[in-house]
């Protein structure tokens, strides 16, 4: 096999499918809840996490139903605003798991750092995607400067700091919530973690065999169907918490600290 010359994924229309619901869900749960608690930090960082990921699920689904070959082949604007949306999200998802259920010390302590990085992470993206050259040989010498300082520091913040943050975070509010009398919500923070943990590990881990699967159908799509549904686990995880477990009856603040 060559390596080097790997087929680029297909978008077929099972991501379509697949990426379109997932849009529509995570959007429908995150303005539900929002609508029931419009005031509540936990449901305006979901929604906005949500519509992140609305962004980055439903533009290529946008662009295979207008008759687009694949997102490797999106305009410009439409390929920065899910790498926008995908950064944004990053910062979204570590965000909520520190308010979730309830707020933790670090963000009580954070002061300005959440609300520079939201300032800050879109315009770097953009900037690094704008300029980009189409070809290695075209790399000048500002650009690749740009990426050192700027780029790389960023992809490891978002790529694996701020994802390990998040699930180190769910872990102590699940150890938090056992020991102050809050046992019900351990379930769905157990949710969240087998979709982060799981999820993001068979995505990371699968993406290089997705590519080279691109031409088995039944194999792509299983891989798929399964990244999926961990992913979903997400929003379910959340809707169970607000209607079922009754998440918003907790005080996001709590009356005695969390513990570090």
């Amino acid at each position: 096999m060559d390596l080097k010359n790997l087929p680029t994924p297909v978008f077929t229309s099972f991501d379509a499918i697949t990426q379109g619901i997932a849009a529509v869900v995570y959007l429908a749960i995150g303005m539900a809840a929002w609508l029931r608690a419009r005031h509540d930090i936990r449901t305006r960082v979901f929604l906005a996490f949500a519509t992140a990921n609305a962004i980055v699920l439903g533009i290529p689904t946008v662009w295979w139903l207008r008759g687009g070959s694949g997102p490797a082949k999106l305009p410009g604007a439409a390929t920065l605003g899910i790498m926008a949306g995908l950064g944004v999200g990053a910062l979204l998802l570590f965000h909520f798991t520190q308010v979730f259920p309830r707020r933790r010390p670090w963000i009580k302590a954070s002061g300005l750092q959440m609300p520079l990085a939201y300032c800050l992470t879109p315009p770097t993206i953009a900037g690094l995607v704008e300029f980009a050259p189409a070809t290695a040989d075209a790399l000048a010498a500002p650009y690749v400067l740009s990426v050192i300082v700027f780029g790389f520091p960023l992809l490891v913040l978002l790529g694996i700091v701020l994802p390990i943050a998040a699930i180190v975070s769910l872990l102590r509010s699940r150890l938090d919530v056992q020991q102050q009398g809050l046992a019900h919500l351990k379930r769905p923070i157990e949710w969240l973690l087998i979709s982060q943990v799981a999820g993001g590990a068979l995505t990371i881990v699968l993406a290089p065999v997705l590519a080279v699967l691109s031409r088995s159908d039944v194999a792509r799509s299983a891989l798929t169907l399964v990244i999926w549904a961990l992913g979903m686990l997400t929003p379910l995880a959340y809707a169970a918490a607000i209607w079922r477990y009754d998440v918003l009856a907790v005080s996001a603040d709590g009356e005695s600290p969390i513990p570090n």
